[in-house]
């Protein structure tokens, strides 16, 4: 295709460029890696941000934690995928919140620029005194919390 498209040279230019199952796979995760860090960093430049949680089951019934960040970058709000992880044990909110602190302090996240977190309905992120709400209350007091109604919306 190459050769069809762009000339003989540039296909003679591929037959050099390693392509093997393992330096796809490194090259992707690199590009996970860097696109993580720039989101990171946008982050921490901006004056405050909020984050959106979600807990799924995949095909292979594992749970994954999905968190969204929403953040202003040069006077407009940016809206990026955070980081998805697995939650290996139980759905608790303490569970989240361990793992959604990790992030935080790995990535240098500070809980004081944190101003609101969006949650589904489910009561181990909702209830009021244990629920990842309530918990995350108490790391960020000025945080404001709302439920989110997309899955209403889309099974209507």
């Amino acid at each position: 295709m190459v050769r069809l498209v762009v000339g003989e040279d540039a296909a003679q230019k591929l037959n050099y460029i390693s392509v093997t199952i393992d330096t796809v796979s490194r090259r992707i995760n690199e590009i996970s890696q860097n696109i993580s860090e720039q989101v990171v960093d946008e982050i921490k430049k901006s004056p405050s941000f909020a984050i959106q949680l979600d807990e799924s089951t995949d095909v292979s019934l594992s749970t994954q934690l999905l968190v969204f960040a929403r953040y202003m970058v040069v006077g407009d709000f940016k809206v990026e995928f955070l980081f998805c992880k697995t939650l290996d044990t139980t759905t608790r909110a303490q569970d989240v919140l361990e793992i959604v602190n990790n992030f935080f302090d790995v990535n240098g996240l500070d809980w004081v620029h944190l101003v609101g977190v969006t949650t589904d309905g489910a009561p181990a992120m909702l209830s009021s005194r244990s629920g990842f709400q309530a918990l995350v209350k108490q790391h960020a007091p000025l945080v404001t919390r709302v439920h989110c109604f997309n899955h209403r919306e889309a099974l209507a």
